[in-house]
């Protein structure tokens, strides 16, 4: 297979998900969508050195971990706390969850790294927790118990605002 059909096989494959971990980091369709073509950029120039310590998903997401760090050094935060976040059908799948994952992203967006993507990945990408590790460069007993530790936070603060 030619690197060109490789890299075009590796971008159909992963670019939905790569796409919704960035506009849940950013907020912002414009900023996820260079932010993907960066990353991908970086996997096209770097796909003859992955070594395959990790998944291949992995890997890719780690660079564009990268890559949202590196967006956020050269700009302030753009996203106000009472602005609506950008939901999409992946995310959700009827109106009346909309509130509800609207209230969970506000709360995610609130946390510090490397909770904030912890949740991100394990709640919208879907990765396993030693995924999860690789990509934060953590332990595997790390994301799993930071993970529940957060998600009981965020469901007491759900509890407490919904009585």
């Amino acid at each position: 297979m030619r690197r060109h059909d490789e890299v075009e096989e590796i971008y159909y494959t992963y670019s939905d998900d790569v796409y919704y971990y960035l506009l849940s980091m950013t907020r912002n369709e414009v900023i996820a969508e260079d932010m993907l073509q960066a990353t991908f950029l970086q996997v096209m120039n770097g796909i003859a050195t992955f070594r395959g310590r990790c998944s291949l998903k992995t890997w890719i997401f780690t660079i564009a971990r990268h890559e949202y760090f590196h967006w956020t050094k050269k700009n302030p935060p753009m996203l106000q706390l009472d602005e609506e976040v950008p939901l999409h059908d992946k995310m959700i799948d009827s109106y009346e969850k909309r509130e509800q994952v609207s209230k969970i992203l506000k709360y995610i967006d609130n946390l510090e790294e490397p909770h904030r993507s912890l949740m991100v990945f394990r709640l919208i990408n879907d990765l396993t927790f030693r995924e999860i590790a690789i990509i934060l460069g953590k332990t595997e007993s790390w994301a799993r118990v930071t993970f529940m530790r957060d998600k009981h936070k965020l469901l007491e603060d759900l509890k407490e605002e919904l009585e």
